[in-house]
């Protein structure tokens, strides 16, 4: 666990057991705002939820506060979310499956894949995606009969949310008369889902405090009751969320330099205001998981108002740092691995900041996810911005809920105007793109900003090692840093830094057919349907195209076939 004491500090970093900070050119920089931090009483102001930190108006950032005390005010009601669990597992259900989107689920993947799964625990499987083909695949790898459906959405609107939530709950009534006892649900006061719950049966329904957003409710009930399920031990979790709590509490009025969660967020800031907005993620094998967490909890709170912090990951350190002046670091590693000391050294070698956090074991992982929403509450202060927004996110569920109006009203779906066909794939674009060569050059010329894969594809395993493959391909005749992401996932994510920070990226929009299609109930419990999960996908990619377009973004539309893995092999064989 880190420690709140630095034991060695200097003009380009700091230095103790648990944290490594190397700040290159911009160690005084660093020294002079936590400072600054101190002079201000940030810590004292923080814990008094003052708006000012971030903005003169109170709106959106007072009543997006409560994280700030979930160590400490969870721990009360850890025995009401395990006798749940035991309870659950007594009636011998095998999985839980989260129907989920975004940073309020997200937590429970990182739980799911850092922690052994426990004899007598539930299987846990996070559902964020609207893909009719990976949907199915899950329907089939669970006996529904001995399944949990843990709905889970603050607002309870969710669209893909309560999609997945229409089309299990239909699943189960075919083959039983009480459905709803395979369904709780995770949301906050006044949504529309306690309603639901109430009308259909639901066994269980868990009330959130209002005031944690989405990116923030990892240590919430959103992210407990699923790791509670699947075995985790959530009391060893929040105590080690609580040290770094604690640490926070004993620096008011102390000094801000002698704190890991402050040098780290201070880096996070300094870095981007220098203009290293670029983080790349280093991990130990088994804290991989962490990454998408982290992701996008950074890109969406700080990607806004023209700047943005874009995190990295999959970034591969060899002989040294990828190139540029727009470079910063970040390695999480567990003590037990010895690798990330040379990726540290080579790193340093070439100049580049970083900060190196050593953790004892998985079981601190908690104190990391607080450790970094703190940090990034910090930087956004610094940065000048409310971290706790996310202004940019509406414009692409606007467009995606036309065209499903649209849908709804004649059966078709408003598409984009193919600029070229070639090798069964079809492209479209805002930017006249009309060959291969073209984009190739567009991307081959960038010489600033990032450009991202969004994938609104079938996430399986098969396709995510042929999508990192392409990554990696593009970023070979790239000198700007490639990004991926699956839709719709990354619309709750980076979707935001995508249309909020400063407009340099491009983006390569994959869009799939699928080889299935499912159709969405009308309602909970209906038989009436009026649009699929394919015509769902294909409304929020586009969606996003015309967001993106209308923020002056240039994108490029890729739809190709069913068959996924060798359409990405064929785009990838296009960037060679």
């Amino acid at each position: 666990m880190v420690t709140s004491t630095v034991s060695t500090e200097n003009k380009t970093g700091s230095e103790s057991q648990n944290y490594i900070e190397y700040a290159g050119d911009y160690g005084n920089i660093i020294q002079s705002q936590l400072l600054e931090l101190e002079k201000n009483r940030f810590a004292e102001r923080f814990f008094d939820y003052d708006h000012l930190l971030w903005a003169d108006n109170p709106s959106e950032i007072t009543n997006r506060l409560g994280w700030v005390h979930l160590p400490k005010q969870m721990l009360a009601v850890i025995n009401e979310i395990d006798d749940f669990s035991e309870s659950t597992r007594k009636k011998e259900f095998t999985d839980v499956v989260v129907l989920g989107m975004g940073g309020s689920s997200l937590s429970s993947e990182v739980f799911r894949n850092i922690f052994t799964l426990r004899d007598g625990f539930l299987r846990l499987t996070l559902l964020d995606t609207t893909d009719p083909d990976f949907i199915l695949k899950t329907r089939e790898s669970i006996d529904l009969l001995r399944t949990l459906f843990v709905v889970s959405s603050k607002s309870g609107s969710t669209v893909e949310t309560v999609s997945l939530m229409k089309y299990f709950y239909g699943e189960l009534a075919r083959k039983t008369g009480s459905p709803g006892e395979h369904f709780i649900c995770i949301t906050d006061p006044g949504s529309g889902l306690i309603k639901t719950a109430d009308e259909h049966g639901f066994s269980r329904v868990f009330i959130s405090d209002p005031n944690v957003g989405g990116r923030f409710s990892a240590l919430s009930y959103f992210g407990l009751v699923p790791a509670s399920l699947a075995g985790v031990d959530i009391r060893k979790i929040l105590q080690s969320a609580f040290s770094v709590l604690l640490e926070l509490e004993n620096s008011v009025g102390g000094k801000y330099h002698e704190s890991p969660s402050f040098r780290l967020g201070t880096f996070l800031g300094v870095m981007a205001e220098q203009g290293r907005d670029k983080l790349g993620f280093v991990f130990s094998e088994k804290l991989f998981p962490f990454g998408y967490w982290v992701e996008q909890l950074i890109a969406e709170s700080t990607g806004k108002n023209g700047v943005g912090i874009l995190p990295l990951l999959n970034e591969e350190v060899s002989d040294c740092p990828r190139p540029g002046d727009d470079r910063a670091y970040i390695l999480l590693s567990l003590r037990e691995d010895r690798t990330l000391d040379t990726v540290a050294s080579r790193i340093k070698n070439s100049k580049v900041p970083f900060v190196k956090i050593v953790v004892d074991s998985p079981d601190q992982i908690a104190a990391e996810l607080f450790r970094f929403e703190f940090a990034v509450a910090l930087a956004g202060s610094i940065m000048g911005i409310n971290p706790f927004d996310q202004p940019d996110v509406e414009s692409a569920k606007a467009f995606a809920r036309s065209f499903l109006k649209l849908y709804r009203e004649t059966g078709k779906l408003e598409s984009e105007e193919p600029d070229f066909s070639k090798n069964g794939l079809v492209f479209s674009s805002n930017r006249n793109i009309e060959s291969l060569r073209q984009l190739r050059d567009i991307i081959s010329s960038k010489k600033k900003g990032y450009v991202s894969i969004q994938a609104y594809v079938d996430p399986a395993e098969e396709n995510s090692r042929e999508l990192l493959s392409l990554r990696a391909q593009i970023e070979g005749i790239s000198s700007v840093p490639v990004t991926l992401g699956f839709g719709p996932r990354f619309l709750h994510s980076t979707g935001q830094l995508h249309k909020g920070d400063s407009g340099e990226g491009f983006f390569i929009q994959i869009v799939s057919d699928s080889e299935n299609d499912l159709q969405i109930p009308d309602d909970v419990g209906s038989t009436e349907s009026v649009f699929s999960f394919q015509v769902l996908k294909v409304a929020q990619a586009t969606g996003d195209f015309k967001s993106l377009d209308q923020m002056g973004r240039g994108i490029v539309r890729i739809g190709t076939p069913s068959d996924v893995s060798d359409s990405i092999r064929k785009i990838a064989r296009f960037f060679v």
